[in-house]
């Protein structure tokens, strides 16, 4: 493995559109369509200032960096101009940061280096995400493995939440059964 600053690895985007999909960056899920949110979205009278993501560019809300809302985008759509979009040179494999951007330690850099009064209110700029240091693979072969590891590992993860969700209806509806 070799240390790097990621602003070796990623440059901030900052194309605009305004005809396309709105994605939304979250910690507990990522980046998704807005529109399979539960959530009310409303971006406003303009779309004309939100950035573009490409598939594979790793995407941050820069207010919420430090409790990792930050993933590679599997969609090609548009988001908040709030969010950062970093597109990853040839040498990143980008579902291995979106995994390695959210360990704990990194979490802890990010707020020491946001700006802002309050945990609330911290931001942080792409410069001060690009001064951080990190420990990567050399080899984006190894970082694909790692990535897709973890892939097949949170699918596993989701297929067994399901299967549980589904046992727990079943054992309610049977308990509802036996004590009408």
């Amino acid at each position: 493995w070799e240390q790097r600053k990621l602003g070796e690895l990623f440059e901030e985007s900052d194309e605009r559109a305004s005809d396309r999909e709105i994605l939304s960056v979250s910690v507990a899920n990522g980046i998704y369509p807005a529109s399979e949110s539960d959530r009310e979205t409303n971006p406003g009278a303009s779309l004309a200032n939100y950035k573009i993501v490409h598939f594979g560019d790793v995407v941050y809300n820069s207010m919420r960096m430090w409790q990792g809302a930050v993933d590679a985008s599997r969609y090609d759509g548009i988001v908040s101009p709030a969010y950062v979009v970093a597109r990853p040179n040839s040498e990143v494999y980008a579902r291995f940061f979106a995994r390695l951007l959210r360990q704990p330690m990194l979490l802890k850099q990010y707020q020491q280096v946001s700006q802002g009064n309050s945990k609330d209110t911290q931001v942080l700029k792409f410069d001060d995400f690009a001064s951080i240091g990190i420990s990567m693979p050399a080899s984006e072969n190894e970082q694909c493995q790692i990535g897709a590891f973890f892939d097949r590992l949170d699918s596993l993860i989701t297929l067994h939440q399901r299967k549980l969700e589904l046992l727990r209806n079943i054992k309610k509806s049977m308990l509802d059964k036996m004590f009408v």
